[in-house]
């Protein structure tokens, strides 16, 4: 009985994983200079990826209201 209970477990983690693998592909093709980066690395770029985009939303904002656009 251990081994369908194994079975089952080892089943319910694929579709997980599948779908862990295939949005760190597409996270990859999104976050620059990070096609051979592992997962930490890859976390961690994207978190600082993010960073940069917030600051550059702010940055965009400020010209807009100095310029009036």
């Amino acid at each position: 009985m251990g081994k369908k209970k194994g079975v089952a477990s080892l089943m319910s983690r694929r579709p997980f994983q599948h779908m862990m693998r295939k949005r760190l592909r597409q996270l990859k093709k999104i976050v620059p200079d990070t096609q051979d980066a592992d997962v930490d690395i890859l976390l961690r770029q994207t978190a600082e990826y993010i960073c940069i985009l917030e600051l550059k939303v702010v940055i965009l904002r400020r010209l807009s209201a100095i310029y009036g656009v």
